[in-house]
């Protein structure tokens, strides 16, 4: 399948590139979501860490099954931490808060989730984010994390501090960021398990919705990747109703943000176990001769309602030469949400994280 983004971007989607945007709104719908997303790979090659602070969990079955004819007004906050080594989940922790347990200031970047925060701040040798992490591990375990964020590249691009009226709100805050870390675990019995240290490079950005994912997305397919000269963001948004997705290709070079037109390929779709249909090829080609080449090489993190991938990326500039190497790409597809008998399996699946804070 291919597309031809349209020159001019519908209302309902909008997109920017800034720091200071990114505050929470708070005069927002029941059913509405916001999330802080962090990930990176470690200059090895070898590690990976997602980070992600949501004001309203979407994959909640408490959130989705909320929406079942009922009216509920309450909000069901998140944390979501994942440390990959070789491909592998190493740490995957997702603790559910209550209501109170969520705190933000609309006037600047950060939030805190009962023991876990992140802040902006502004120091003599950069400014970034500092992500502080204490959550829940199966078997009594505890996880706490701790890292710095410094932006590299950052707002890149101004907006509307508004939110669009029930419209998709992408923030790409951050592209780019040098990361450290350090990762301690420690045993039921209060005693280290084990540490690791983390560097890497890293992407940041802030979604909003006023609505329900479930009955808003169809699907929505995104990815961004790393060299040492620029980083490429690809991000594929498609509505119910919809027959052209919003398709975008953005590369970041040298402190600018290029967003191109691209014609959109996929190809060679296969299932996951949880039935997920997905492509394992797709190619992106803009009216300059952009070509960016992604190919999930494995399934790092899955559920009913979407997918986590290290994927080959290959970017191809106005030089000609072929860039090549890992990043993330992730593949969403809500629809399940929707089903009853769903909710109830997700929740006898979570059922303990929801109570002891573990995945």
């Amino acid at each position: 399948m291919s597309d031809l983004m349209d020159k001019t971007i519908e209302n309902k989607f909008s997109f920017l590139s800034s720091v200071e945007s990114e505050v929470w709104h708070s005069n927002k719908d029941p059913k509405a979501y916001e999330w802080w997303y962090f990930d990176a790979l470690s200059d090895n090659g070898k590690e990976a860490l997602v980070i992600v602070f949501l004001d309203n969990f979407i994959f909640s079955p408490r959130y989705n099954r909320a929406d079942i004819g009922a009216t509920s007004t309450e909000r069901y906050p998140a944390v979501s931490f994942t440390y990959f080594e070789n491909g592998q989940p190493k740490y995957r922790c997702l603790n559910e808060f209550s209501e109170d347990q969520f705190s933000a200031e609309e006037g600047s970047p950060g939030c805190r989730i009962a023991g876990n925060s992140f802040t902006f701040q502004k120091a003599e040798y950069g400014s970034g984010y500092f992500i502080s992490v204490n959550l829940e591990l199966s078997g009594g375990r505890k996880l706490e994390a701790h890292f710095e964020w410094l932006s590299i590249e950052a707002g890149l691009r101004a907006g509307d501090d508004v939110t669009p009226d029930h419209g998709h709100r992408w923030n790409m805050v951050a592209p780019r960021s040098d990361v450290t870390g350090r990762i301690t675990v420690t045993g039921r019995r209060g005693g280290v398990t084990n540490v690791h240290h983390f560097r890497g490079t890293g992407y940041h950005d802030h979604k909003v919705d006023d609505r329900w994912l479930a009955k808003t997305v169809h699907d929505w397919h995104w990815g961004r990747v790393h060299y040492a000269d620029s980083t490429a963001v690809f991000h594929r948004y498609r509505e119910l109703g919809e027959s052209k997705p919003e398709t975008r290709l953005i590369v970041v070079k040298n402190g600018e943000l290029r967003e191109r037109s691209v014609e959109y390929e996929e190809q060679n779709y296969i299932r996951d176990k949880f039935g997920i249909r997905y492509p394992t090829r797709l190619r992106l080609i803009s009216e300059d001769n952009i070509r960016l080449r992604v190919k999930p090489i494995k399934i790092i993190h899955s559920s009913f309602y979407f997918l986590r991938f290290l994927s080959e990326f290959t970017l191809t500039l106005r030089d000609g030469t072929p860039r090549r190497t890992t990043g993330i790409s992730e593949f969403v597809a809500p629809k399940a949400l929707k089903y009853r008998w769903l909710n109830w399996l997700s929740d006898v699946k979570t059922y303990k994280s929801r109570k002891s804070g573990s995945e």
